[in-house]
């Protein structure tokens, strides 16, 4: 088999289990106080290092090279460019932010590393879907996870000193989302491309179970949600997201930035205990106040430019409590109003929003489920190689291109069949 088609068709499965956390698995033992940051993986994988700028760089240059070049590719070039240009206008969003940012070079790398994997991972989707090998990507993706949590328990390493699951991961909650957007999206595009696979219901089994074994509440309450809905209509389905977003855009982000401005700050954190949903009262608090302490509360710190800098936040340095150890808002929603403030952050939502309400297939539509409510306790919009946020990618593009290849399939089998 050519080299070239061979990449296209499995270059998707690599980015998801880079997305995984499967390049840098961690076998070493699970101590407690590793859950206590939901985000150890993520930040990780946020670092600057050499093997994550070559690996991205290299699968940008070859898909976009191959995408260019592939006139079997013409029908579906306009929807799929269509995508890619919200992506620029997003990232180009996250570029105009270092105009203002005290870390200007940091926002900059970041923006740049989103053009590559919000292109990339669209693009892989493109050929994957040309190439009829979701299913392949989707087994091979799910049986390597599986051995890698085996791995990790044959040595010791698997369940943390709470008898949580943790995986490869260093936190069972990490390794629920993981186990939760792989089910989830598998499921998505089993239902969305008819395929009937035994073996891979079975392995999607097998990961539920270990899902179960991680106690993570959050992805487990997302993953049996996800299903639930499924099972009502697309306009229900619709009507549920769009509230939904539009609610917890007004809470964590509308009404403060305009109750800021009329001088009369209002956030939700002044009406919970410090420790609602696990300390994170507490953690909003310090950050609404940072927020309106430093007047930054219309354009923001810029991106990136708040978390992973190698600085403590003013507000929580403090030597004496646990804030000095968060790396996130534990709110997506509230870490965009931190990096691109009210204005920012209201722009990205509407682009959100009309990429969501393009979705036509309940299937693609339920699995909104995870960026809208996941981000009320974590951050991943937005953020890095997330794998909420690869999600949120193969939402958008498969929402365009899925209607788009069946077109294509059926002409090409008509073709065949009169030849």
């Amino acid at each position: 088999m050519n080299v070239f088609i061979w990449f296209e068709k499995y270059g998707l499965l690599f980015m998801m289990l880079f997305c995984l956390g499967v390049y840098t698995p961690d076998f070493t033992y699970k101590i407690s106080m590793m859950d206590h940051e939901l985000d150890v993986v993520t930040d990780s994988l946020a670092e600057s290092n050499a093997f994550k700028q070559i690996f991205w760089v290299v699968v940008f240059m070859f898909f976009a090279f191959r995408f260019f070049i592939n006139t079997e590719l013409n029908k579906l070039k306009p929807a799929l460019i269509n995508k890619i240009f919200l992506f620029f206008v997003i990232c180009a969003i996250a570029f105009l932010s270092a105009s203002w940012s005290s870390y200007p070079i940091i926002s900059m790398k970041r923006a740049i590393f989103q053009i590559l994997f919000c292109t990339s991972v669209s693009l892989a989707l493109c050929f994957s879907y040309f190439h009829r090998s979701i299913e392949i990507n989707l087994k091979c993706a799910a049986v390597i996870c599986i051995v890698m949590i085996l791995l990790s328990l044959i040595q010791g390493a698997g369940f943390n000193e709470d008898l949580n699951l943790a995986g490869y991961s260093k936190s069972k909650n990490t390794m629920g989302l993981n186990l939760a957007v792989l089910i989830i999206v598998s499921h998505m595009w089993i239902k969305s491309l008819n395929i009937n696979s035994r073996f891979l219901y079975a392995t999607l089994g097998v990961l539920f179970v270990f899902l179960i074994l991680t106690q993570s509440k959050t992805s487990i309450i997302l993953c049996i949600g996800y299903f639930l809905l499924t099972q009502i209509s697309l306009f229900k389905i619709k009507a549920f997201m769009t509230v939904f977003s539009i609610l917890f855009f007004c809470i964590f982000i509308l009404i403060p930035g305009i109750s800021y401005h009329l001088s009369h700050y209002q956030h939700i954190a002044l009406y919970v205990d410090d420790d609602f949903i696990t300390g994170r009262g507490v953690i909003w608090d310090s950050l609404y106040y940072d927020l309106g302490f430093f007047d930054k509360i219309t354009l923001g710190y810029g991106y990136g430019s708040y978390f992973g800098v190698g600085v403590i936040p003013f507000v929580l340095d403090d030597k004496y409590s646990f804030l000095q150890y968060i790396s996130s808002a534990h709110n997506g929603y509230l870490q965009m109003l931190l990096q691109f403030g009210v204005i920012g952050s209201s722009v990205l939502f509407i682009a959100f929003i009309i990429s969501m309400l393009n979705a036509s297939n309940v299937y693609i539509h339920a699995a909104l489920i995870v960026p809208v409510f996941q981000n009320v306790t974590e951050s991943s919009i937005f953020r890095d190689a997330n794998i909420a946020w690869f999600l949120m990618l193969v939402i958008i593009v498969s929402s365009s291109i899925h209607v788009l290849i069946k077109d294509m399939r059926s002409d090409s089998d008509m073709m065949e069949s009169v030849t």
